[in-house]
């Protein structure tokens, strides 16, 4: 019996590590559709936006989520799109990526 629930463990962790690198990497290539072209990550990317290489470190979800959503609220002069009609899965996998950036 133990032993079964250290395997039923075991794969329960597998499948939370596979199904984090699956969303991180389908943010990463959402942020190189949409965020790359205007933002730099570790020396890569555009140059109109910031530089968002330790974005997460700086920002708290909520604060990443309400400028992906309504970039013009924080910054009027802002050029960046709003990303709020992004369904909800591509802005779950965007902001997984985005907390890796730190």
């Amino acid at each position: 019996m133990k032993r079964m629930i250290i395997v039923i463990a075991a794969f329960a962790l597998v499948t939370l590590i596979t199904v984090a690198a699956q969303a991180e990497s389908k943010g990463g290539q959402l942020f190189g559709q949409k965020c790359a072209m205007c933002h730099v990550v570790n020396g890569k990317g555009g140059a109109i936006g910031p530089d968002l290489t330790k974005i997460y470190a700086k920002l708290k979800d909520k604060d990443i989520r309400a400028k992906l959503e309504n970039p013009k609220k924080s910054n009027p002069n802002s050029s960046m799109p709003s990303f709020k009609t992004l369904p909800k899965s591509d802005m779950d996998a965007l902001m997984g990526y985005i907390k890796t950036l730190k």
